[in-house]
């Protein structure tokens, strides 16, 4: 399944070897440390992944209107319900995938793919608002758009560092003005006035 390069220290393969990691004083590995197919904390975060995959997937593919589901009380707001939906979607299928890539992860790297869940959140919502910038308004109806999304949910760490070198060209650098001992406007001397 996947060899010693691999994995990275701590993780338990499917043959119960670790490279570096630390198990339990009697022999066993920690809850966190054990394969996620042998561990009953790992079948459930799976569980609850899946749960969530099918539940996220219908709301995208099912058009709801019954009055019980709430949905015709909730206000439009600024981002449409589809940009979290598509970024988690996209977060799930990050973890799936690599499930597949490398079977025999721990616990722990398990729950550490799933902390990019909560992170696909933001990151979608300021794609979309980004992309309103960009591409101008009305970008509700833009497929592209909730497909970036998704592929922003896809890739978080890759757009995280992405996004933040666009941040670095586009803002000014050297403007720090809460420590007061930055750049001013018009340069290093301060020839601003």
């Amino acid at each position: 399944m996947s060899d010693a390069s691999e994995r990275t220290p701590g993780e338990v393969a499917a043959d119960g070897s670790t490279i570096g990691g630390s198990a339990a004083s009697d022999g066993e590995p920690s809850r966190f440390d054990r394969t996620w197919y042998r561990s009953p904390l790992g079948i459930a975060v799976i569980a609850v992944d899946l749960l969530l995959t099918v539940a996220l997937a219908a709301a995208a593919s099912l058009a709801i209107d019954a009055p019980l589901a709430g949905i015709d009380r909730l206000s439009p707001g600024v981002v449409p319900p589809a940009v979290p939906l598509f970024s988690l979607l996209g977060a799930l299928g990050f973890v799936f995938t690599t499930l597949i890539e490398r079977f025999d992860v721990s616990v722990g790297t398990l729950v550490r793919y799933n902390f990019r869940l909560p992170a696909a959140l933001p990151l979608g919502v300021g794609i979309y608002l980004l992309s309103d910038i960009v591409l101008g308004r009305g970008v509700d109806d833009v497929p592209l758009v909730v497909g970036v999304v998704f592929l922003s949910g896809l890739y978080v760490n890759l757009a995280y560092k992405r996004l933040g070198a666009l941040a670095r060209r586009l803002l000014p650098a050297g403007r720090d003005e809460s420590e007061g001992g930055g750049a001013t406007a018009g340069g290093p001397d301060g020839d601003a006035n």
